[in-house]
């Protein structure tokens, strides 16, 4: 299938170490000599969020115009008289009312028919090629942050350059020493325990990775401990405002990971005004439009954040009134750098099109959405290094 983009943690109850993943110190040097030359100082700080379970495009970005989506979704198409419209062809469900404000002031790029190219629908696995900016398992089993973090070591040494807001780090930021924040709460050593912060200092002295990460882990708590942390009862809304707390302490944050889970919607969606797909758009437009709202409020004007789902769904409604796992999907990228527009071709949805499998077809290479974060946030000037056995291909829904 062708491609062919245009423009349109450390826990209360103990160890220290937890959280943080870390690369031998002779894997770093050798990574460093093979760094390219083609970098400059990042122009900002990137956020990427993970919508894992396959987000339904046709829910969120939805077709309106078209006959053939209402003929295929009899009972959970989105009316076209609801859709916020964003161009005339697209509009994002009625839910999303924040971000269609975003989309109107300019500062939100939405990015229809997106798709990986290996065209794999198993969660994941099609999780793990994403993250791995790749169609096949690369060989050097690293993510495509963590890529970028090791060939583009610049001047940052901090141990928040790359943090993910999770108790784990995820594969994206795999192969390169990243930080995992649970939440600020939740990070740090048990305050009950007397003496444990010294009786670790003292227990990881030597020259090994585990114990100079220990150690790093133990200062990261530190720097942290001061901080007000979010108690909000949903834990992605705790995610993101415990993010933009760490994004304003300048702690030396360039990326920054967060999952949203849930998508996996194979039956009872509902409709466009109550049902599964509304309430689980409903909250990312709200998690989306506060955490901007909360950046924009603390004068933080240089956070770009992408969005990005494993795959999309079928076109068709399947028989439990739900969309099984399919192709195309969608992205967003919104905040500092972001060029407001809808982005790319469309396929359209026309039976000749979708195939007999029923699918979205992609005619946006998600690498390509990933390599204009890359070089308009984070300075690569060749984000073709990031993903293996791919050449980037601008689409423009970056400031470069």
């Amino acid at each position: 299938m062708s491609f062919t983009p245009t423009r349109r943690s450390v826990l209360k109850a103990g160890a220290a170490t937890a959280g943080v993943t870390a690369l031998s110190s002779s894997a770093l040097v050798a990574q460093s000599l093979r760094a390219p030359s083609a970098f400059a100082a990042p122009r900002g700080r990137l956020v990427f969020i993970f919508l894992r379970g396959g987000q339904d495009h046709l829910s969120t970005v939805v077709p309106y115009t078209e006959a053939a989506y209402f003929d295929a979704r009899p009972t959970i198409s989105i009316p076209a008289e609801s859709v916020l419209d964003l161009d005339g062809q697209f509009g994002l469900h009625p839910a999303m009312t924040r971000l269609h404000a975003l989309f109107g002031a300019g500062r939100l790029a939405v990015i229809p028919g997106v798709g990986n190219l290996a065209g794999n629908r198993s969660h994941f696995s099609a999780q793990d090629l994403c993250e791995a900016g790749a169609t096949s398992t690369p060989s050097d089993a690293k993510g495509w942050l963590g890529r970028y973090l090791s060939l583009y070591p610049g001047s940052n040494t901090s141990i928040f350059r790359a943090t993910a807001v999770s108790g784990t780090t995820p594969l994206s930021l795999r192969g390169y020493k990243s930080l995992g924040v649970p939440s600020i709460r939740r990070f740090g050593l048990n305050p009950n325990v007397e003496g444990i912060s010294t009786l670790l200092r003292d227990s990881h002295f030597g020259d090994l990775a585990a114990e100079k990460t220990g150690i790093q882990a133990l200062d990261a708590a530190v720097r942290i401990a001061p901080l007000a942390g979010s108690n909000a009862a949903d834990k992605t809304t705790r995610s993101l405002t415990d993010l933009a707390t760490l994004l304003a302490a300048n702690l030396g944050i360039e990326v920054a990971t967060v999952d949203i889970t849930g998508w996996d919607t194979h039956h009872d969606m509902g409709t466009a005004t109550t049902g599964l797909m509304r309430d689980l758009l409903a909250g990312l437009d709200t998690y989306l439009g506060e955490f901007q709202a909360d950046l924009d409020a603390r004068g933080l004007n240089d956070v770009t954040t992408v969005v990005m789902t494993e795959f999309g769904r079928r076109v068709a409604e399947n028989g439990s009134g739900g969309t099984d796992h399919g192709y195309g999907s969608a992205m967003l990228v919104m905040g500092a750098r972001a060029i407001g527009g809808v982005h790319g071709e469309w396929a359209g949805l026309n039976a000749s099109t979708i195939g007999q499998r029923g699918d979205v077809v992609p005619t946006v290479d998600f690498r390509n959405v990933l390599g204009d974060c890359a070089r308009g946030v984070l300075g690569v000037a060749s984000p073709s290094s990031l993903f293996p056995g791919h050449t980037y291909a601008p689409l423009g829904v970056v400031t470069p």
